[in-house]
């Protein structure tokens, strides 16, 4: 009898063993657990950080690049319209050489229908009757002294001058009054 206590001593001292290993068991197969998942949320956090990261970049790169072509459409514009301004000094000076009124008719329908362009355009011609002298719209090519009007007052337009969305295409050409 004896034995068989002996032996089903040894059979529950085997049997706590093992539920012993298998509790440290699962207990290091939990930590490995824990630890698996907390690198893959760490993981899963760099890569939504670096998601948006790259989102934002994408974000500011499209705004450059629409920012840039605005810029370079504005430039061509600005070019064109530069090479139209010789075309509207001349016919606004042949239009103040010509006599016969039908050949006048004629020119003012042409400096009209430019005007019309430079509207749509966003074109604005520089104001220069009784307004003071501004060395950032006008250029003064002539200075005169003349009784009766106070100095930098603008007296003669010789040029017209024009602003392109709000930026001075050419400055108006004119003759102020000095001191």
């Amino acid at each position: 009898m004896k034995e068989k206590n002996n032996v089903a001593s040894t059979k529950e001292t085997t049997a706590s063993q093992n539920a012993q290993v298998e509790t440290v068991d699962e207990k290091d197969t939990l930590s490995e657990t824990e630890k698996l998942i907390a690198d893959l949320e760490a993981k899963a956090k760099a890569n939504l950080d670096l998601a948006k990261y790259q989102k934002a970049e994408f974000e500011n790169y499209k705004r450059r690049n629409q920012n840039a072509v605005a810029a370079a459409f504005q430039d061509g514009q600005t070019y064109v319209i530069n090479l139209l301004l010789p075309i509207f000094d001349g016919v606004v000076e042949a239009g103040k050489k010509i006599a016969d009124p039908v050949d006048l008719a004629g020119f003012e329908i042409i400096r009209k229908k430019l005007d019309d362009l430079f509207q749509k355009l966003g074109i604005e011609r520089i104001v220069t009757k009784d307004q003071p002298f501004d060395p950032k719209l006008h250029n003064a090519a002539a200075v005169e002294k003349v009784e009766g009007v106070a100095p930098d007052q603008i007296l003669e337009e010789w040029q017209a001058g024009f602003t392109f969305h709000g930026h001075v295409l050419r400055p108006a050409m004119v003759k102020v009054s000095g001191a």
